[in-house]
């Protein structure tokens, strides 16, 4: 049999009930739209706490009195743990490299009269590849004899801000897949209540099929093609509503609260690349939703 004659069935089957055809496509596009907003701004909130990770260095502060070999010591362990993971990249800069620094970071003058070579000394910037390996870096350089111990044990880093970046990160990764599953499973069971009702509405029909002798799958690919029309067209109406609100608010808010901001750290996804992610998942979920329901309710 053509697929011509399937899609003429599902379409024969969307027309026969608008109403419920109607009110799971309301529904489909109502979650798919919910998730098309959270996608790009699970990116963006991911993307700003990457970025802020990226800030979260560990300072090696070295003694004036160090010997070239004990500074050497301290370099080769750091290399070390580069070379095992731990470490994404790291340099050195001597006191009049870190006073110069120091001097662009903070622009105060009334600052610049109390600091000078001899407070600030030689310093290892270690940027680890996680925050959480900053515990595990200072563990293997604290016994080094080459640290100023005069200046927070000659370790600092920001535990503090390091551990509440991975507690958000964490979170969000967490909430972002439970809603997305959430989002999903109840699309499924809405599309899939649709197709139970066309079962309903067609039974004897399906009887009679099956009585004189067609396949499961001849049954099977209206109702099948059914759940992904309405699985696609709900998925096409979110995308639209999402370029209006996009059109609308969105890039006028992301203008004007992301000024001073590189690119990369406001970036997302693509509108093009989000709309067939989402119309995809509209066709998916359809299909899903048609075919639970035949399993459970149609046993072929």
């Amino acid at each position: 049999m053509k697929p011509g004659f399937f899609f003429k069935e599902a379409m024969r089957s969307v027309r026969n009930n608008p109403a419920i055809t109607l009110a799971a496509t309301i529904t489909v596009m109502i979650a798919v739209f919910i998730l098309g907003a959270f996608i790009p701004s699970y990116l963006y909130v991911q993307n700003a706490v990457d970025q802020q990770k990226e800030r979260l260095d560990l300072r090696v502060f070295i003694s004036n009195s160090a010997t070239d070999q004990q500074v050497q010591g301290v370099n080769e362990r750091i290399a070390a743990m580069q070379r095992s993971g731990l470490v994404k990249e790291y340099h050195f800069l001597t006191s009049e490299a870190a006073l110069a620094e120091f001097k662009q970071r903070f622009r105060d003058p009334e600052l610049f009269d109390l600091v000078d070579k001899d407070i600030i000394p030689a310093t290892f910037v270690v940027q680890p590849t996680d925050p959480a390996n900053n515990d595990q870096i200072a563990a293997e350089l604290q016994d080094s004899p080459a640290l100023d111990r005069t200046l927070q044990g000659g370790i600092s880093f920001a535990k503090e801000t390091s551990d509440r970046l991975l507690r958000i990160a964490k979170l969000i990764q967490y909430s972002g897949l439970v809603l997305i599953g959430v989002l999903l499973v109840a699309a499924i069971l809405l599309i899939g209540n649709t197709i139970r009702l066309s079962l309903f509405a067609r039974r004897r029909e399906v009887e009679v099929m099956r009585l004189v002798g067609a396949t499961n799958w001849f049954v099977r690919w209206p109702f099948i093609i059914e759940g992904v029309i309405t699985g696609v067209v709900g998925a096409v109406a979110a995308v639209l509503l999402i370029w209006a609100a996009k059109a609308l608010v969105v890039d006028e808010f992301v203008r004007n609260s992301t000024e001073g901001l590189t690119r990369d750290s406001t970036s997302t996804i693509s509108f093009f690349a989000l709309s067939a992610i989402l119309i995809l998942a509209g066709g998916l979920v359809g299909a899903l939703g048609s075919g639970v329901t035949l399993r459970r309710f149609l046993r072929i």
